[in-house]
């Protein structure tokens, strides 16, 4: 049995369809509305596809949209058929993964992820044993250059997550500061 161009086509198309779908079930609700990508955002989100992205910053005060553009440049991504594997990982599931007791099946999955998102970075008290478990995961995707997209609220990196931390992230990163309204008030 020979698979014809079109039948070939449309199964892409349908394996596309899905991977959106799925994408899109996993976006928080209240992060599904339309909104302006920023250009530096987009610039990276391009670079996806021919392995030149590294790591994205994008920092600024509470509710000027970091989350929401991180968001929407991976769905816009996957809608042009990046393939990668993509971890988004909040505060709440960074507090999760690094226990006591790590969970170090996840711990191992952030590392190898071909994009990982640590978001609202820093918005929570980190201390040496999650700093610890963080070196572990920025220092691998550092050594493999694999693109790390990470928000918050902090201007200073190095007072909480430390030089070692700080100086691979900033390393080739694309630092992004969004200002503005915060515009969950102004609903």
């Amino acid at each position: 049995m020979t698979i014809s161009d079109d039948d070939f086509a449309e199964w892409r198309a349908e394996q596309l369809r899905r991977r959106v779908e799925a994408f899109q079930a996993r976006r928080p609700v209240m992060l599904r509305h339309a909104g302006e990508l920023n250009d530096e955002v987009a610039e990276w989100g391009s670079r996806l596809f021919d392995g030149t992205a590294r790591t994205l910053v994008l920092v600024g005060d509470v509710g000027v949209a970091k989350t929401w553009n991180v968001w929407e440049v991976l769905e816009r991504a996957i809608k042009v058929g990046y393939q990668g594997s993509i971890i988004f990982s909040t505060q709440a599931d960074w507090q999760e993964v690094v226990g006591p007791p790590a969970d170090y099946d996840r711990l191992r999955e952030m590392r190898q992820a071909d994009v990982l998102v640590l978001d609202d970075l820093g918005a929570s008290r980190i201390n040496e044993w999650q700093r610890e478990k963080l070196l572990g995961i920025v220092d691998e995707r550092w050594q493999h250059a694999r693109p790390t997209a990470v928000t918050s609220n902090m201007d200073e990196f190095d007072d909480v997550l430390k030089e070692r931390i700080t100086s691979r992230l900033g390393d080739t990163a694309i630092v992004v500061t969004l200002e503005g309204e915060d515009l969950r008030a102004a609903r």
